[in-house]
């Protein structure tokens, strides 16, 4: 296990997918907290244009880190964490066609930080709010994140569905889960 015997489950996905939802949703049933999105937080609060620099991005990579690590001290067997590294590399790609050599190292360091990866499917409605960039971008950007994880060859598996679903296929893994 890691930390304290904290298992940590990381939730991948393009804007608008359900993580946030679904690790709420868990963290409710499992009497533990979770790690919202950090990036989201400060995006809202240092944007420009709808951007971030590549110094931002790899600053939004750390502090995620650093909340989640205090966060190991509340939880309660588990942590579930809404987006990590792999995803805030993506959003560089995005804006600048790179990311940051830091940023890279960070989301290299992802790989191995989690027990479980699950990727939230872009198969639910669209919340379409002034920060996101279209339901077209977010099926572009789910496609891109999928395609890296395999090329990484992180194990991961995806949820679908309406929230009671995903909280049901979550569950039933987590109740077969021994962890490594």
């Amino acid at each position: 296990m890691t930390d304290n015997h904290v298992i940590k489950f990381a939730f991948l996905g393009a804007p608008s997918t359900g993580k946030t939802s679904l690790c709420k949703a868990l963290a409710e049933k499992y009497d533990t907290v979770w790690m919202p999105e950090y990036g989201r937080e400060y995006w809202m609060e240092h944007q420009q244009e709808r951007r971030l620099s590549p110094e931002q991005l790899v600053e939004i990579a750390e502090g995620h880190i650093e909340r989640e690590d205090r966060l190991v001290a509340e939880a309660h067997r588990y942590l579930f964490v809404d987006t990590e590294a792999i995803t805030t590399y993506h959003f560089a790609i995005d804006y600048h066609g790179e990311a940051h050599p830091r940023l890279q190292e960070l989301a290299e360091e992802a790989e191995k930080r989690y027990e479980v990866f699950f990727l939230c499917a872009a198969d639910i409605p669209y919340d379409d709010t002034w920060e996101r960039s279209g339901e077209q971008h977010r099926a572009e950007f789910q496609a891109r994140l999928c395609e890296d994880l395999i090329n990484r060859r992180v194990p991961f598996t995806a949820v679908k569905g309406t929230l009671e679903q995903r909280v049901e296929r979550v569950t039933s893994m987590l109740d077969d889960y021994t962890p490594i």
